[in-house]
C-alpha cells in the first residue's frame, strides 16, 4: 500500500479581462451537483479541469467562455497542502503550456499578482508526486514494438471523469478510451494504480528488459564465434590464396587450424609489398608534347614566311612579263626605235622623232621603266636566298618532330611495363587492406575462452529466468485479476442496488478490453458488444465501475486523486431534443425513480467514504429530497450560468 494521500478540488475560477471572478465553490468529501439547463456551460467544465491540470487546451467552443475568460484557475489540496494553479487563456484553436503554481495557497489571488512560473510539466509533475506517483515504467513485452510508458498524473484523471458523450456510451468505459493510443496506455497504467506492480517490480522489469539485451549480444558474440572456430580457416582461407596470387605469399601449404590462419594473415599483413612506382618520368612525357606543340607552331609559322616571300617573288615576275610584253609592243610598231638607228623617224609621219615635243617624255617614262625592271631582276636572287633559308629551317624543325614523335612512342612503352608494376602494388595493397579489416572485425577464440563465455551467458540467462518469474506477464495478469476481482465484488453488489441487467451473475472489469462483462450462465456477456441494454444499465455500469474503482484506491491508498467528475448521468432518460432540460415532467415515473437512484448511489458512496471521496456532478435534473437539495452547489437557470450575464455583455460593448 501506498502512503495515505487525499486530492479533492476546493473552486474552479475564472478571470475575466477586467480582473473580475467567477468562483464556482467546490465542497470537499461531498458530492457536489450544478444542476441547470442545457447550454449554460456545464459541459465545459471537465474539459477546463483538464487544461488546470496539465493539458494543452481548455477546448472552449467558440462562444461566451472564449470571448470572456483571460485566466483559469484551480484551488486544490492534497491532505493538508494547498496549492493554487492557474493557466491563461490561449487562443482560439491555439495551446499552451504557460501556467503558474502557487503551493500553499489557500485562497483565491486576484489576476494582477498572477505572474508564470511554470509549464505544464511542472504542475503534473508535481501533483503527481503530492499524490504518491513514484518512478514507474511499464515495460512491454519481448516482441511488442510500443514504447515504455511510465504513468503520471494525466493517466490516473482516466479514473477521475466521464464527460457527456462517456458515462452513457456502452462501447467505452473509461475516460478518453476511444482517442488515438489512450485504450494501450490504460491497460498499460492500470495495473500500476491498482497496486498489481509496485516499484521494485518496475524497477525489477528495467533490470530484467537490460539483461535480456545483454543476453542477446552475448548470445551473438559466442554464435559468431563457435563458428569462426567450426569452420575454420573459411574467410582466412580465402585471403590467403588472394595473397599468394598477387605475389604476396610464397608457401603453397594451407593452415589446417583458425590459430594458424590468424598467424599466417598478421605475417602477410607486416610483409613488404613490391615497390611502389614511381611515375615522376611522367614530367619527361609532357616536356616532349610541350615541344611537339612548339615545333608545329614553328613550322606553321614558317610555312606562312613562305608563302608570303612566294607572293612577292611572283608579283615582281609578273610585273616584269607585262613591261616586257608592252616595250615588245611598242617596238613593233617603231613607237620605240632601235638604239643603234641615229636621228630615227616616226613610223607613222615620217618626222624626226626628236622633232615631236612628246619624244622627251616618251624617252624619261621608257628610261624608268628599264630602271624598275633592272631592280626586279637584280631582287631575285635575294628572294630566291631568303626561300632557300626558311626551307631548311623548316626541314630541321621537321626532324626535331619526328624525334620528338619516336621519343614519345618510346616512353609510352616505357610506361606500359610501368603500370604493370604499378598494378601489381596496387593489388597487393588492395588484399593487405582487406587482411587488416578482417583482423580488426574477426573474433576466433579458442575453446577455452568460449567456454568461459559460455559460462557466463548461462549464469546471466539463470538469472533472467529468475527475473522473469518473479515479473512473468502471466502472473502480472493473475494479480490485476485478483485484485480487480475485489473491485468486482463491490461492482456487483452496487449493480443489483440499481437492478442493473445481469448484476444477479455478477460483473467485473475486463482489463483487456476495458469494459463490463456479466458473467451469466449462457456466457461472459460484454458491454462494449451489445449484450448488455439500456440506457439505464450503460450509465449504471460506468457509475458502479468508477465507484467501485475509487473505493478500492481510496482502501489501497492508491496514487488516483480523491475526486470524479462526472457530465449529465441523467442524459440516458432525458430527451436530447428538447428545448429546455431539467424538468422531472417530462420523465416518466421509471426513469424519474432511476435517475434519483443514480444520484442517491453517489451520495451514499461519498457519505461512506467519510470525507475521502469527492464527486462533482453535472445535469439537468434537479430532485426536491433533502440530501439532493444539499448537494446542490449551484442552479443555473433563468440566465445563471457558468459566464455571467454582465461579462457577455461587457464583450459585446466591447466589440
Amino acid at each position: 500500500m501506498g502512503i495515505s494521500t487525499m486530492m479533492q478540488l476546493d473552486a474552479l475560477v475564472l478571470y475575466n479581462r477586467s480582473g473580475e471572478e467567477r468562483v464556482i465553490r467546490f465542497n470537499p468529501g461531498k458530492l457536489n451537483i450544478i444542476s441547470g439547463e442545457s447550454g449554460t456551460g456545464k459541459t465545459s467544465i471537465i474539459n477546463i479541469l483538464r487544461f488546470l491540470l496539465g493539458g494543452d487546451s481548455p477546448h472552449a467552443a467558440i462562444g461566451p467562455i472564449s470571448k470572456t475568460v483571460h485566466w483559469y484557475g484551480l484551488l486544490a489540496h492534497v491532505n493538508e497542502t494547498s496549492f493554487y494553479i492557474a493557466r491563461p487563456a490561449p487562443n482560439h484553436g491555439s495551446t499552451t503550456s504557460l501556467a503558474v503554481l502557487l503551493v500553499g495557497e489557500d485562497s483565491i489571488p486576484d489576476m494582477s499578482t498572477l505572474s508564470v512560473n511554470a509549464n505544464a510539466a511542472d504542475v503534473i509533475e508535481y501533483i503527481g508526486g503530492l499524490i504518491g506517483i513514484g518512478d514507474n515504467l511499464n515495460v512491454p513485452a519481448d516482441g511488442q514494438t510500443r514504447l515504455p510508458l511510465a504513468a503520471n498524473l494525466r493517466h490516473s484523471l482516466y479514473y477521475c471523469f466521464q464527460g457527456q458523450g462517456e458515462i452513457a456510451n456502452p462501447d467505452i468505459l473509461f475516460h478518453h478510451q476511444n482517442r488515438d493510443f489512450q485504450k494501450q496506455a490504460i491497460r498499460d497504467s492500470l495495473p500500476y494504480f491498482l497496486g498489481a506492480q509496485g516499484l521494485d517490480a518496475m524497477r525489477k522489469r528495467e533490470e530484467l528488459t537490460a539483461l535480456r539485451r545483454d543476453i542477446r549480444s552475448r548470445s551473438i558474440k559466442i554464435g559468431t564465434a563457435r563458428a569462426a572456430l567450426t569452420l575454420g580457416v573459411g574467410r582466412a582461407a580465402g585471403l590467403i590464396s588472394e595473397a599468394r596470387s598477387c605475389g604476396l605469399l610464397d608457401v603453397t601449404d594451407a593452415p589446417t587450424a583458425s590459430d594458424e590462419a590468424m598467424d599466417l594473415l598478421r605475417r602477410i599483413l607486416i610483409s613488404p609489398s613490391s615497390t611502389e612506382v614511381d611515375f615522376g618520368e611522367f614530367d619527361e612525357t609532357e616536356q616532349l608534347v610541350r615541344r611537339k606543340r612548339d615545333l608545329r607552331n614553328q613550322i606553321r609559322e614558317l610555312n606562312d614566311n613562305l608563302r608570303g616571300l612566294d607572293n612577292f617573288a611572283n608579283v615582281g615576275r609578273d610585273y616584269n612579263q607585262e613591261l616586257n610584253e608592252h616595250r615588245v609592243r611598242l617596238a613593233s610598231i617603231g613607237l620605240i626605235p632601235d638604239r643603234e638607228v641615229e636621228n630615227p623617224s616616226c613610223p607613222l609621219c615620217r618626222n624626226s622623232i626628236a622633232a615631236i615635243p612628246e619624244h622627251d617624255a616618251i624617252a624619261r617614262n621608257l628610261g624608268r621603266v628599264e630602271h624598275r625592271l633592272e631592280l626586279a631582276q637584280r631582287d631575285q636572287p635575294r628572294i630566291e636566298q631568303a626561300r632557300s633559308g626558311l626551307i631548311a629551317q623548316r626541314e630541321k624543325l621537321r626532324a626535331d618532330l619526328s624525334d620528338a614523335d619516336e621519343a614519345l612512342d618510346s616512353l609510352a612503352r616505357t610506361d606500359e611495363a610501368r603500370l604493370a608494376e604499378r598494378g601489381e602494388w596496387e593489388q597487393q595493397s588492395f588484399v593487405k587492406g582487406k587482411i587488416s579489416q578482417y583482423l580488426a572485425t574477426a573474433n576466433v577464440d579458442g575453446d577455452d575462452t568460449i567456454d568461459l563465455m559460455e559460462r557466463e551467458l548461462t549464469e546471466l540467462q539463470r538469472w533472467a529466468e529468475d527475473l522473469a518469474d518473479e515479473l512473468d506477464p502471466e502472473t502480472l495478469r493473475s494479480t490485476v485479476a485478483s485484485l480487480l476481482a475485489a473491485v468486482a465484488r463491490n461492482m456487483t453488489s452496487m449493480a443489483q442496488t440499481l437492478q442493473l441487467e445481469h448484476s444477479q451473475h455478477g460483473v467485473r472489469i475486463d482489463p483487456q478490453r476495458l469494459t463490463v462483462v456479466a458473467d451469466t450462465p449462457q456466457g461472459p456477456a460484454y458491454m462494449d458488444a451489445g449484450e448488455i441494454g439500456s440506457g439505464m444499465s450503460w450509465v449504471g455500469y460506468h457509475l458502479v465501475a468508477y465507484l467501485a474503482l475509487h473505493d478500492f484506491f481510496i482502501t489501497n491508498r492508491r496514487p488516483v486523486p480523491g475526486f470524479i467528475v462526472i457530465d449529465q448521468p441523467s442524459q440516458a432518460f432525458f430527451p436530447r431534443d428538447r428545448e429546455t432540460g431539467g424538468d422531472l415532467s417530462e420523465l416518466t415515473d421509471t426513469d424519474r425513480d432511476n435517475t434519483r437512484m443514480l444520484y442517491k448511489l453517489m451520495y451514499d458512496a461519498v457519505q461512506a467514504q467519510g470525507g475521502r471521496l469527492q464527486i462533482i456532478a453535472f445535469d439537468h435534473a434537479d430532485f426536491t429530497d433533502d440530501w439532493f437539495h444539499d448537494s446542490v452547489v449551484e442552479t443555473w437557470r433563468s440566465g445563471e450560468a457558468l459566464i455571467p450575464r454582465t461579462w457577455i455583455n461587457a464583450e459585446r460593448n466591447i466589440d
